[in-house]
């Protein structure tokens, strides 16, 4: 549960980082559909929401993919150290991506660099609902949405792969979506006063924060564990 939380708090508070990067695509979407659509505000909430629909599920599907790895690794090496290397390692990217949403460190990019050459294989597959006429290809889009690099993202799926298995691992990353969508459906009504709001520093930083201390906390406890046990 306490794994639940945290990935959702890091989706709430990570959403300055969500509307940087993703504001863009957002308003994208939105100038593409049709003016009847764009002028009728509970009709382009419907497409937002299946945007959104679509990029959740995604995160829920790498999620039960990452907890199956996780699961595998366990079975193959069967290490109760493994868990805490494992730990130690979702606890430092945590605090990486509060250091890159508070904008003190960028190493984070490097793992979006990685997930890019992924992102290269799945992005045209996108021309194939573009532009969007209805709420499937609204869906679909988002589907595939879920695979832009993100350190956030990747910062989620660490902590998939440490639940070890398939559904739980589905589940962190329905919380951490969950996390994410207040943000990005703000963004869909209010892109203008969103867009002024993700510039200010401080807010950044205060995000930032806040999701380091949870990394901080996330870290503490196999470190705790591993000190214990030996001074027994």
């Amino acid at each position: 549960m306490s794994i639940l939380i945290s990935v959702f708090i890091m989706g709430l508070l990570g959403g300055v980082h969500c509307l940087g990067m993703c504001g863009g695509i957002v308003g994208m979407l939105s100038a593409g559909l049709d003016p009847k659509v764009r002028s009728n505000p509970k009709k382009i909430a419907l497409f937002h929401l299946n945007y959104n629909l679509g990029r959740i599920l995604s995160y829920i599907l790498l999620g039960a993919i990452f907890g199956l790895f996780g699961m595998l690794l366990t079975q193959v090496l069967q290490m109760s150290v493994f868990d805490k290397v494992l730990r130690i390692f979702s606890g430092m990217l945590m605090v990486m991506v509060g250091l890159y949403i508070g904008n003190w460190s960028f190493n984070i990019q490097i793992l979006e660099k990685f997930g890019a050459k992924f992102w290269v294989k799945l992005q045209p597959l996108t021309q194939q609902f573009l532009p969007i006429k209805n709420l499937r290809s609204a869906f679909f889009i988002g589907l595939l949405w879920g695979g832009i690099p993100c350190g956030l993202v990747y910062g989620a799926l660490s902590f998939s792969i440490l639940s070890g298995s398939m559904f739980e691992g589905s589940l962190i990353m329905l919380s951490f979506g969950l996390g994410t969508l207040p943000s990005l459906l703000l963004m869909s009504v209010l892109s203008t006063q969103m867009s002024f709001l993700i510039q200010k520093l401080w807010i950044r930083r205060l995000s930032g924060l806040l999701i380091i201390i949870l990394g901080i906390m996330a870290l503490w406890m196999p470190i705790q564990s591993m000190i214990f046990y030996d001074y027994i």
